[in-house]
């Protein structure tokens, strides 16, 4: 084997992300979820619902829509009551409760329960595309 193919593949087993997509360029840890995550750019959706014909890019995202139409709510909060369709969505809703807040701008220290609403905040301190999200306590 040369030297050239071994310096590379040391790289691959070395980066916690080796699997790059050629469209956007963002990395992957498996080649699975890039190849689901190939399906944006496609437009490809495999998978359709048989009671309202909607199509998704995932046999998960489909099971999940299915308990829309079944009114199945399997997660129950032990706080309120609440049922949920997703065990995802009770977490984060349990977080109401708990006061939880693991989610911090690094700008001005405001702390959010979700990343994504950190995301959506950090917007009004930068123009920049990408931005660091600091897990408290990491």
């Amino acid at each position: 084997m040369s030297q050239a193919v071994e310096s590379a593949g040391a790289k691959i087993a070395n980066c916690s992300k080796p699997f790059e997509c050629t469209e956007c360029h963002k990395l992957f840890r498996q080649l699975s979820t890039l190849t689901n995550h190939m399906k944006i750019h496609t437009g490809e959706k495999p998978y359709k619902c048989l009671i309202c014909a909607k199509e998704f890019r995932q046999t998960t995202t489909l099971s999940n829509h299915l308990k829309i139409h079944t009114g199945e709510k399997p997660f129950n909060c032990t706080f309120c009551g609440k049922q949920f369709r997703q065990l995802s969505t009770l977490s984060n809703h349990q977080k109401i409760h708990t006061g939880e807040k693991p989610f911090e701008c690094t700008v001005c220290g405001k702390q959010f329960r979700q990343s994504s609403t950190l995301n959506s905040h950090i917007r009004i301190h930068s123009d920049d595309k990408f931005y660091n999200i600091d897990l408290i306590g990491s």
